[in-house]
């Protein structure tokens, strides 16, 4: 969107700050408002009847949510729960119809984020059907580290996923994901240190994933 159009939304959004644990938008409910993350850690998900957790997606500052139901105006189709306290900015459901009918660019840009969910999602039921649990701790991994950027075949997670937050993310048991991170760890693919995370050696995880039968990731 042009600067200009930007300008012109800011009085019209609402800022809102978020506790740790809080739940923004739960499964089933109504409403069709888009939400922008500012600050802090945001987590989609769902459970089954059983209570197991299953995870989509880690939301970031510059991620955005809640573009599904303003399309189709039904029901929300996840849990959206903050991990950390964060700051979240709020597209109210009619400025969200406007900017559908308004602004081309603003449309353009949400089919094309919607495809990239698509081909997301379809990686994700390849995974789950097709490679093994150590295979799809790796691959989730992989994604954390292109997600805080890679540099110099490294990248740190300064605030890295629990094993429990990973084992939810990658479709995996706790101790699946706790078995293979110390594997990974001894032979110095990753190093950790508190809730910091270093993945020593991209290339070395991604020879992993492929020696394990991986899809080849793209980075």
């Amino acid at each position: 969107m042009a600067p200009a159009e930007v300008e012109a939304l800011a009085a019209r959004i609402e800022i809102l700050s978020v506790r740790r644990g809080a739940r923004l938008v739960q499964r089933h409910d109504p409403g069709g408002a888009i939400y922008v993350v500012v600050q802090g850690l945001l987590l989609v998900n769902q459970y089954a009847r059983s209570g197991r957790e299953v995870g989509y997606r880690r939301l970031q500052p510059g991620s955005y949510f809640g573009e599904i139901a303003a399309i189709d105006r039904l029901p929300r189709s996840a849990n959206v729960t903050a991990l950390t306290e964060a700051v979240v900015g709020r597209l109210p459901e009619a400025l969200v119809a406007e900017l559908m009918s308004g602004s081309p660019n603003f449309t353009r840009a949400v089919m094309e984020d919607l495809a990239a969910m698509v081909r997301a999602l379809s990686s994700r039921v390849f995974e789950l059907n097709a490679v093994s649990a150590p295979c799809r701790v790796q691959m989730e991994l992989l994604r954390l580290a292109t997600d805080v950027g890679i540099e110099d075949n490294r990248a740190i997670l300064a605030r890295a996923p629990t094993h429990a937050e990973i084992a939810v993310l990658a479709g995996a048991q706790r101790e699946a994901v706790t078995r293979e991170l110390n594997r990974l760890e001894a032979r110095n693919l990753i190093a950790k240190q508190g809730r910091t995370l270093s993945i020593l050696d991209i290339d070395g995880l991604v020879a992993e994933i492929e020696r394990l039968g991986g899809d080849e990731p793209e980075l």
